[in-house]
Order: structure tokens, then sequence, then C-alpha cells
């Protein structure tokens, strides 16, 4: 079940090398040089072994070229619901996770996802749940932490000393 692409004609063989040459993602980038190494006579299997992906994988986008053209090498939208936290949203997150909440006359110290998830629903009229702030602020490198509580750095050192001194 050999499967070779059909004989390219001068422009199409320049867009997918003006394609491979251009594409800063990687999948788009070996789909184009299956392409080409298919048009110039290597079979699905020896495509394969070329660029390390299974003989199944050439042939099926080798049929979506056929089928599509260029645009057929181009990564498909993710389905789904888009996120709710829009550009804007991560931009006023990040300074409202900067800040200390009795700066903004709310009656805690500490964040956590729960309230600061609440916060920014007041504000930007985007409801995130807990989980999901959560998971805004692993993917952004930030992280609410209990603050460690310790008695030491506010002692006095000589007063500490003197005590000791008695015992």
């Amino acid at each position: 079940m050999t499967k070779y692409v059909h004989p390219l004609t001068v422009e199409e063989e320049e867009a997918l090398r003006r394609q491979h040459r251009q594409t800063k993602v990687a999948s788009v980038r070996s789909r184009c040089e299956m392409i080409l190494l298919s048009h110039e006579g290597l079979s699905p299997p020896q495509v394969a072994k070329r660029v390390r992906l299974r003989d199944r994988t050439v042939r099926r986008t080798i049929d979506r070229y056929e089928l599509e053209g260029i645009a057929g090498l181009l990564n498909k939208p993710i389905p789904g619901r888009p996120p709710r936290g829009t550009a804007a949203y991560l931009d006023q997150l990040e300074p409202t996770v900067e800040r200390n909440p009795r700066d903004l006359d709310l009656p805690f110290s500490n964040w956590t996802t729960a309230n600061l998830a609440a916060y920014m629903a007041q504000h930007t009229g985007i409801e995130i749940g807990a989980r999901q702030m959560e998971n805004y602020l692993k993917a952004h490198g930030w992280r609410l932490r209990r603050p460690v509580l310790s008695v030491q750095p506010k002692q006095d050192q000589a007063q500490v000393a003197a005590k000791k001194s008695h015992v």
C-alpha cells in the first residue's frame, strides 16, 4: 500500500518549502518535510524512517495534503470552550497577586485561591473557580503560600541572652 503525493507544481513545491522555512511549529515543519520527501520519490516507510514517525502517520499526512492542500498541514484548532481568563484578566491578576490583601481593604492578610478568585470576579466580572485559579497561578509560576510564623526575629537578642545567663 505505497502512497506518494501527486506530482507537485513548481508553485506548490515553493509554497511547501516556504512554509517549511517560515513556520515555528515543529509538527507543521515535519508535515511539510513528509510531503517534500514523498515528492522526491521516497515511499511512506522511507519517509517515516527519515522523520522518525510511523508510516501510517506519513500516509495520513499525504491524504490530508491531497484533500486540503497546504492548509491540511497546519494544526487544527483545539476543540472545547475557550478559557475564561482573557489576556486582560491575566494582566490584572499579576499585580493583584503581588499586593497584600490588607492594602486592598480586605479582612485577611494572605491570599487563598478562593479569595483571589472572588476578588478578581468582583473587579473583572469574570468568575473563575478556586481550582482554575490555582491552575492559572501555577501556569505563570506564581504560588500562594502561608507565611511561616516565628517569634525569633521579633525578640530582643540582648534580653534573650540575659535570660539564658540566669538559667
